[in-house]
């Protein structure tokens, strides 16, 4: 008897199921305005010579001695810049919204977003109120100069990110981290090599030509912006086919 009861069970079951239409996948979103959350300023200017490795037993001081040399010339680097003069974080966010505005793209600059002094790029996501169809978050997260352990050169650093996502969904359309100068390989999306120009052979050569390091990072973030908006573009290229109606 209790078969016969688990069998009718479960044709019951099995009928429910079936009768019951299936879920429907939400629409793809469509794409034709972009709200962005601004890159701040840097705060720091990073400067690092990467000790070469040593196996002998005195390392540890010599990695110690170039910690505290590395932190000396740092903040000499970072002063010699004059931090409050240079908006980078803004000549990146105008240069992306202008390649994005240039497209066709309806761009909203969210300049009131609340920030924390301590990180300024920790954004509170939930908090954003927008009728964008997508919310992009770029930001500079290093810029200075860096020499690593077999190099014996300086050169520059600019690394940006950006994340593009379709406002009140948690569908990512867009997601990179891009590198111009030290950190970058030749052929790579993701990565844009500095002009030779820009190659110092020591600390003091970097401190004598602060106009050209200047340059240099105004050049980065300018390429980094380029690579960026092209690809944002081409990452949501397939959603403003969507928007114009296009098989």
């Amino acid at each position: 008897m209790l078969r016969v009861f688990a069998a009718v069970l479960l044709i019951v079951s099995l009928a429910a199921c079936k009768s019951r239409p299936p879920t429907a996948e939400p629409p793809p979103p469509v794409i034709r305005s972009i709200a962005v959350i601004p890159a701040s300023n840097p705060a720091w200017f990073s400067f690092e010579n990467a000790m070469m490795p040593l196996v002998i037993p005195a390392e540890p001081v010599y990695w110690g001695a170039n910690k505290i040399d590395n932190h000396s010339k740092a903040r000499r680097f970072h002063d010699a810049l004059n931090p409050e003069a240079t908006k980078l974080g803004d000549e990146f966010t105008e240069q992306v919204v202008a390649k994005l505005r240039d497209h066709g793209f309806q761009v909203e600059i969210l300049d009131k977003v609340d920030r924390t002094a301590s990180d300024p790029d920790n954004v509170d996501y939930e908090r954003i109120k927008t009728k964008a169809d997508a919310i992009l978050h770029i930001r500079l997260s290093e810029v200075g100069i860096y020499s690593g352990h077999w190099s014996k050169s300086y050169l520059p650093r600019v690394n940006a990110s950006g994340k593009l996502w379709a406002n009140g969904r948690e569908e990512s359309l867009y997601e990179e981290d891009l590198y111009y100068g030290v950190d970058a390989k030749k052929g790579k999306s993701w990565g844009i090599v500095p002009d030779p120009k820009y190659s110092y052979s020591s600390f003091d050569e970097v401190m004598s030509h602060i106009t050209d390091i200047h340059e240099s990072f105004d050049t980065g973030v300018k390429l980094v912006a380029e690579r960026m908006s092209g690809q944002i573009i081409d990452s949501v290229r397939p959603y403003e086919s969507i928007a114009r109606g296009a098989p």
